[in-house]
């Protein structure tokens, strides 16, 4: 006869808490019993090493594979659902019914993170496989209209900008970033250098040619950061002042 789990040694009384049986150990054809009992009283967050446990156990006698062990559990663990599940809804005893119902599917649901070999019925794997299906379709569609919604914002042809004179376009933004208005505030106003070398390289080209984000960056560093060589607009192309219109 097959032992799937560990069971408690007659009379010790300093059991480990996962063994199996009682005082008087574990009685011959009560293992399921005592194994599933041990359950009811589980956290959920036990139950990995509460099954580890016993898996160990069972692999270290050399009766079987993880395979065999965790179709046993399965099995009788199914079984017993089945068993509360016919009780009389009735009866004094149906909440008792009823929680351990809820904790043997607890621990089925980890079981199932086990299952690597299929065992568990067709319908439960196709209803899990339906359940994955419904998910990825959702996360699709999520996607597409993330997808749509940025579409909209996209341009079919980007603003040239003349060979040569990119610095020029650059310098024209940095100065923006610091133009303020007449009530002390800025008129633009960003924690990150980013939207600024993004907008440059989305929706600008270069004589013809496309701005890569990296070279685009590279023209907007913080105010104590060295910037990059050959990255700072020059004298040359500082061709404009953006100034107050009082002040024109």
């Amino acid at each position: 006869m097959v032992k799937y789990f560990k069971s408690r040694k007659r009379f010790d009384f300093s059991p480990h808490p996962f063994d199996v049986g009682n005082i008087f150990g574990l009685k011959r054809g009560y293992g399921n019993n005592h194994f599933l009992l041990k359950i009811y009283g589980l956290d959920k967050t036990e139950f990995e090493n509460y099954y580890t446990y016993h898996l160990n156990h069972f692999l270290s006698t050399g009766q079987g594979s993880e395979k065999d062990f965790l179709s046993h559990v399965w099995y009788i663990v199914q079984k017993r659902i089945e068993h509360f599940e016919r009780k009389d809804p009735f009866s004094s005893g149906h909440p008792r019914h009823q929680s351990n119902i809820g904790k043997l599917t607890e621990f089925q649901q980890y079981l199932a993170t086990r299952d690597k070999w299929n065992i568990r019925p067709n319908d439960v794997l196709l209803k899990e496989k339906d359940g994955k299906i419904a998910e990825l379709e959702a996360h699709i569609q999520n996607l597409e209209e993330q997808l749509k919604a940025h579409t909209k914002y996209g341009v079919a042809q980007k603003v040239f900008v003349e060979d040569g004179y990119l610095p020029t376009l650059i310098d024209l933004i940095q100065q923006l970033r610091e133009v303020g208005l007449p009530n002390g505030r800025s008129l633009l106003k960003s924690d990150h250098h980013s939207p600024y070398y993004k907008l440059v390289a989305k929706y600008f080209n270069h004589g013809g040619k496309e701005i890569p984000l990296d070279t685009a960056r590279n023209y907007f560093v913080g105010k104590d950061e060295a910037p990059i060589k050959g990255s700072q607009v020059p004298d040359g192309r500082k061709l404009f002042r953006i100034v107050p219109a009082d002040q024109a």
